[in-house]
């Protein structure tokens, strides 16, 4: 019994991918400083500059 190999043709067709929508930021958090100046949050941000961020507030 012997397997006979066979070599068969085959051609890749890339698609042009469809242009995604990016996704709109969404706010979870407005600070209040008593100077008038206020901080916006997305989500989405980094923990550590979400981190350090906050650390400057105090």
């Amino acid at each position: 019994m012997k397997n006979k190999n066979e070599v068969v043709p085959i051609q890749f067709v890339e698609k042009p991918a469809a242009p995604s929508k990016p996704a709109s930021a969404k706010l979870a958090l407005r600070l209040k400083q008593p100077n008038g100046k206020e901080i916006y949050i997305y989500n989405g941000i980094n923990q550590y500059i979400l981190r350090e961020v906050l650390k400057e507030l105090n």
